[in-house]
């Protein structure tokens, strides 16, 4: 199925199009691409995460924070979070939880808030989902804990998880 497209005219900066263009280059794509990646980025999430109120952090702010932790805490920690925030900001933005809104909530949040490398397969019965992150062990732990909790309070489902030092395997049913 193609899209439909149409053809806009704007102006903008000139210290924005030779920074547009420079990433477009090291990107290797056009200019056009670019253009369209930070438009959908922005209609599809940004102006959610702005709404609903989020705060983005630096990856070392939040491995320092899991770090003065123990692992009772970092679990409570995360199954609150998990609890509570996805839920709402998956029924915000699709207005229904179902496996793949959960599964579209949990993409998009760990390309954007930065938590690891997230890659996602999904067929007729079984939605999976691996991350692959630099906070090590209690990176690991809070990251279970927390899509554990997702699925939970969203679905109402139970999702098999693995972890190692620095990644999370999570599987749960349609």
């Amino acid at each position: 199925m193609t899209k439909k497209t149409s053809t806009i005219t704007f102006r903008i900066d000139e210290n924005y199009e030779k920074g547009l263009r420079k990433e477009a280059e090291e990107k290797r794509i056009s200019l056009n691409t670019l253009a369209n990646q930070i438009f959908g980025d922005h209609v599809e999430l940004e102006q959610f995460m702005q709404k609903f109120g989020m705060v983005e952090m630096s990856k070392g702010a939040f491995k320092e924070i899991l770090d003065s932790l123990d692992e009772k805490n970092i679990i409570n920690l995360a199954k609150s979070i998990g609890t509570k925030e996805p839920r709402d900001f998956i029924l915000f933005k699709w207005k229904k939880l179902t496996p793949d809104s959960v599964s579209e909530f949990i993409k998009i949040y760990f390309e954007h808030c930065g938590y690891g490398m997230c890659d996602m397969q999904r067929d007729e019965s079984n939605n999976a989902v691996s991350i692959h992150h630099s906070f090590g062990k209690k990176g690991s732990i809070f990251l279970k804990a927390f899509l554990e909790a997702i699925v939970q309070s969203t679905l109402e489902k139970e999702a098999d998880v693995t972890i190692t030092e620095n990644s999370v395997s999570l599987m749960f049913s349609n």
